[in-house]
């Protein structure tokens, strides 16, 4: 997370606060086409300190690996669902560690599902995993607006202790402060969607989605 100053020739300074890093490189871009050369970029500072701090002291408080480590990538892998079968383009298994599980292994498998909510979709399967896909934890799709965007949205299961998803009047259990939540209809149009509380996580955010599924494994007792 960035704060992004730059300075006009006349007496102006503009300030553009909460700038995403994955956003600083075309803005830098566009401003230097526009004759804006030397910004002056600062860290956006949070009362812990930073952001990493931030999120440091949340994952000690939740039990949360506060690094996620890329062990292996596997190929060719795949999983049969009862009424379906997923082929996984891509399939990644981290490591991290916990006080309460000890090391923990989650890997994370990319497909497009073909017609799911209308159109198809790509898919992140978290499954609990020391080598191939074992026990699924989690599934991130993407939203309506993912070309633009590249988010993926996960439903928070567990309510019950078991797989009751979260309402919109319902509280969210403590360990998801600090996540991004949204409502499932907000992000995805189509009729017979539910109106139920989601996870939002940028593809390329891992850590959100296997922070989800540990959290997720937990509640329905699956770790």
């Amino acid at each position: 997370m960035t704060c992004l100053r730059f300075y006009t020739l006349s007496p102006f300074s503009v300030t553009l606060e909460h700038v995403p890093d994955r956003e600083l490189g075309p803005l830098l871009t566009h401003l230097a086409a526009a004759g804006f050369e030397n910004p002056v970029i600062k860290p956006a500072l949070t009362r812990s300190g930073s952001r990493k701090a931030a999120a440091s002291a949340r994952g000690r408080k939740a039990d949360l690996p506060e690094d996620w480590s890329l062990v292996r990538e596997r190929k060719g892998e795949s999983y049969q669902w009862p009424d379906s079968l997923d082929r996984y383009s891509r399939y990644r298994v981290f490591m991290g560690t916990t006080r309460s599980e000890g090391v923990v292994h989650i890997g994370l498998g990319e497909t497009v599902r073909k017609n799911k909510w209308g159109r198809n979709r790509k898919y992140v399967v978290a499954f609990l995993s020391s080598g191939g896909p074992q026990k699924p934890l989690a599934e991130f799709l993407a939203a309506d607006d993912y070309k633009g965007t590249r988010e993926l949205v996960a439903v928070i299961r567990g309510s019950d202790g078991a797989r009751r998803m979260y309402g919109p009047g319902d509280e969210l259990p403590h360990l998801y402060e600090g996540f991004r939540t949204q409502m499932y209809d907000d992000r995805v149009d189509y009729a017979g969607v539910w109106h139920k509380i989601v996870v939002v996580a940028h593809e390329d955010d891992h850590a959100t989605m296997l922070n989800h599924a540990l959290i997720q494994g937990r509640r329905r007792r699956s770790m």
